[in-house]
């Protein structure tokens, strides 16, 4: 339910994120030094192609255009990528055909819109499964890509570069959710949801597109909508919902591949350079469109009256407890495919212990001096 967040983000609150220093501020600089030498192998600059769905307005472009940037001088100015958004070169269905075609040699590789074949990618979209820190959940994804992500990547013919993480969405609503039984018959927004978990929440799914919720939430035809930050304010959802209760319900990301043949026919240092700033850049997509952005909502909200409500831990509990089934089911029905769904699941709750206290410098500090390998 999250591919279009980024696509629609305003970059307007980007500008209000404190002024601090930190380690995915120096990347996007440019100046943030990686474990990796600059790559040596020289030769006339490869022109060369990333492409991207989103507009001009989203927060997603400046940590793109990094990367694009970071890559260039890693490489001495060899790998020559030039930035097609917008559209211009693929939609947001387009990215595995694109980069496996040779259409771009790097992209965002949306394995929302993929019907099959990306079952232990879409983890995170289970209840309860994503972390709060949408930054220690992206690190947990490249840890875990190599023995369950990327196959799924290779047999689409790609290779699985990073997935920069959302924060988990929440809930607003025009009347307030302070235990499970006030979700009993609403009709709620909430495009792309599982339709599981809708079921065991006993809410009514609402087919409505996200730019018409305004409406539809002054109307009546919908009571909630289940997203995120970015999405609820550039879409002024507080406006018409004055109610905002933090879930931690759903996750996802946007994962990006890149040309399989075209990066074998590298040079290895050359390779090295490239590999050396997907992961931080998943890590700036996590700080910026989830962390910095949920930080600068809360004065939004707080000027517009929303009553922030945080579900006392006795009834986060019963949340939890609830939707257990629903990630048992999914579990079943993946092992049953001969997916080994229970050991990923297993495997993030570990990794959740470790990561899940991290600040945001130390793990963008993991990501360029002790990157995640296996992968390339």
């Amino acid at each position: 339910m999250l591919r279009k967040i980024v696509l629609l983000v305003s970059i307007s609150l980007l500008a209000m994120s404190p002024a601090r220093a930190d380690l995915v501020a120096d990347w996007l600089a440019g100046n943030a030094k990686t474990s990796t030498p600059v790559a040596t192998t020289t030769g006339a600059p490869m022109e060369l192609k990333f492409g991207h769905p989103a507009p001009p307005v989203s927060l997603a472009i400046g940590p793109w255009q990094a990367a694009i940037m970071n890559v260039n001088k890693a490489t001495g100015g060899l790998l020559a990528f030039k930035e097609f958004g917008a559209g211009t070169l693929i939609g947001p269905r387009d990215g595995f055909k694109a980069v496996r075609g040779g259409v771009a040699e790097w992209a965002t590789c949306y394995v929302s819109y993929e019907g099959r074949g990306f079952e232990m990618t879409r983890v995170f979209e289970q209840p309860f499964v994503a972390l709060a820190n949408p930054q220690a959940t992206a690190r947990i994804a490249q840890e875990l890509a190599p023995k369950y992500f990327a196959p799924e990547f290779e047999r689409a013919g790609v290779v699985y570069s990073t997935m920069g993480s959302f924060r988990p969405t929440d809930i607003m609503s025009k009347t307030p959710i302070r235990k499970w039984e006030d979700l009993a018959g609403l009709k709620v927004v909430a495009q792309g949801f599982p339709p599981a978990v809708a079921t065991a929440m006993g809410i009514t799914l609402v087919n409505i597109p996200y730019p018409e919720v305004y409406v539809a939430m002054q109307q009546g035809t919908a009571d909630a909508v289940i997203w995120v930050d970015a999405g609820f304010i550039p879409y002024k959802v507080f406006e018409v919902a004055k109610y905002h209760t933090t879930t931690a319900l759903t996750g996802g990301g946007i994962t990006h591949c890149y040309n399989r043949d075209w990066f074998a026919g590298l040079a290895p240092d050359v390779q090295a350079s490239f590999y050396a700033h997907q992961e931080p850049l998943g890590q700036a997509l996590a700080k910026i469109t989830g962390n910095d952005f949920h930080i600068n909502a809360a004065k939004t909200y707080a000027d517009n009256g929303v009553e922030m409500i945080t579900l006392a831990p006795e009834e986060m509990a019963r949340w939890r407890e609830k939707l257990q089934p629903v990630v048992a089911q999914w579990i079943e029905d993946n092992e049953k495919e001969g997916r080994p769904a229970r050991q990923l699941i297993a495997d993030i709750e570990e990794l959740a212990k470790k990561y899940g206290s991290m600040s945001p410098d130390e793990l963008m500090g993991l990501a360029l001096n002790e990157p995640v390998q296996g992968i390339k």
